[in-house]
């Protein structure tokens, strides 16, 4: 078991040996202490790349049996896991995996999951996850069961556990589907491809290396199957986590209770502690898991606490308990606007013929694009000369993006149809224009995006 530390303010990444040990009150007390081989002698799919395991339950957390639902279906496809570095200007470009130094997977599982959206428009129940324990160095496979109690919309996103600290975290980067996908009963969905672009950072400790230790117990209050129990620290806002300490899982039993010391950096100030139960028992804390919170008495949620620097003590953890799903985590985000001409005429006085793409980017641009090929872009809008032809001075586009995210967001005329775009002579145009489209996507999207579409009859956007 370890500590885990993301970036918080100067500190990046961190990891250091912790403790979270357990105590009584299991029916059976031994620890399992050979859980990678367990994973992937449990959880190998019919169609990964490496080590998987499946779970479509109804949120991971007991639900319904399978003749509960009624529709039963598979989802695969491919995850591409593109690697990036950044510039001294902060521009991403891209690194070939053969020249990235690794000589072999360097970061956690992948974890895939999908879901229904909740009332609030937000991630909802998880219908079914998959996860990638011995991903490949660039495309891994995966085959996910998803259970629905009818036919509806799914979406689908894959993240990258980089820290290796199994928590599905607002900083671990994600791909998602860009669109939602209607699910019938016993049907195969293929080719449900994501890709997500991941960057490597150096490990450094914190601040003159020094860390306090927050310490406790943590109760799981329900029937207790198997699975690791978590302890992590949160900020305010829910991002995180900023540290994470974690056991193997303990046998069976009506409960289980822990005890834990989490090593922190010191003078955080305000944040959460949170705790998790891995109780679908796929290997990673996921919002399909059963969630608790520090509560002083069992029975409400005690959070916020202040991290100075000296060492907290008893400090109980309570499973379940509180209304956070895990992790705030929205994986995917819509960015919404129009597009119009700079000369303000309407769309029909572009030459016969040609197409227009709203399209969110990898990388900026530079020179002949082929912009609907989906390697280049996370979502893209076409615009047809059918509907050019016919409509006003504006139109209106939608895009849906991982949240978190860092995309670049151009509109381009391509005069001919043929695909190619940011040629001489076409007409192009970007969100923050001086930073070549370079726009953050948030954890909430944002509308009201106006693009121009400027004739540009030397230069196309370069680097």
């Amino acid at each position: 078991m370890s500590t885990t530390h993301r970036p918080h303010s100067s500190m990046r990444h961190l990891n250091l040996i912790g403790a979270l040990l357990l105590t009584a009150t299991t029916a059976c007390g031994a620890l399992s202490n050979n859980k990678d081989a367990d994973a992937s002698a449990n959880g190998e799919g019919s169609g990964g790349s490496g080590s998987e395991e499946d779970s479509g339950e109804d949120g991971g957390i007991g639900g319904p049996d399978d003749e509960d639902f009624e529709v039963v279906s598979t989802i695969t496809g491919n995850v591409t896991i593109e690697l990036f570095g950044e510039d001294e200007d902060g521009q991403r470009y891209s690194i070939p995996w053969e020249e990235s130094g690794f000589d072999s997977w360097p970061f956690g599982p992948i974890f895939v999951a999908a879901y229904e959206l909740g009332t609030d428009g937000q991630a909802g129940r998880y219908a079914g996850t998959k996860v990638i324990t011995q991903p490949e160095m660039g495309v891994s496979e995966y085959e996910m069961t998803v259970k629905l109690r009818e036919e509806k919309d799914i979406y689908v996103y894959a993240a990258v556990d980089v820290l290796n600290d199994g928590v599905v975290g607002t900083e671990d980067p994600r791909g998602v589907w860009p669109e939602s996908i209607f699910v019938t009963n016993d049907v195969v969905i293929p080719d449900v491809d994501m890709t997500v672009l991941t960057q490597a950072e150096n490990e450094i400790v914190c601040d003159d290396g020094e860390t306090i230790d927050i310490t406790g117990s943590a109760y799981v209050t329900v029937d207790y199957w198997g699975g690791d129990i978590a302890v992590m620290l949160m900020d305010e806002d829910g991002n995180g986590p900023y540290h994470v300490a974690r056991t193997l899982e303990v046998g069976a039993g009506e409960g289980a209770t822990t005890t834990y010391s989490l090593e922190v950096c010191p003078n955080y100030g305000t944040m959460q502690l949170v705790s998790a139960w891995d109780a679908n028992v796929n290997g990673v804390f996921d919002g399909g898991d059963r969630w608790g919170v520090y509560s002083a008495t069992g029975e409400t949620n005690s959070n916020p606490v202040t991290v100075g620097d000296r060492n907290m003590n008893n400090y109980p953890m309570w499973m379940p308990l509180g209304d956070r799903p895990g992790v705030d985590l929205l994986p995917f985000v819509t960015l919404q606007g129009s597009v119009r001409l700079a000369s303000g005429e309407p769309m029909s006085s572009l030459p016969s013929g040609t197409n227009i793409h709203v399209a969110a980017l990898k990388y900026r641009p530079n020179g002949d694009l082929l912009v609907t090929d989906p390697a280049v872009h996370h979502d893209i809008d076409t615009f047809s000369w059918s509907s050019l032809s016919s409509t006003g001075t504006e139109l209106s586009w939608d895009l849906l993006l991982p949240s978190d995210n860092i995309v670049y967001l151009w509109v381009f005329a391509d005069l001919n149809g043929d695909g190619i775009v940011n040629s001489v002579g076409e007409p192009i145009g970007a969100l923050n224009p001086t930073e070549h489209g370079k726009t953050p996507t948030g954890q909430t999207g944002f509308g009201g995006i106006d693009l121009v579409l400027q004739d540009v009859e030397e230069e196309p956007a370069e680097p």
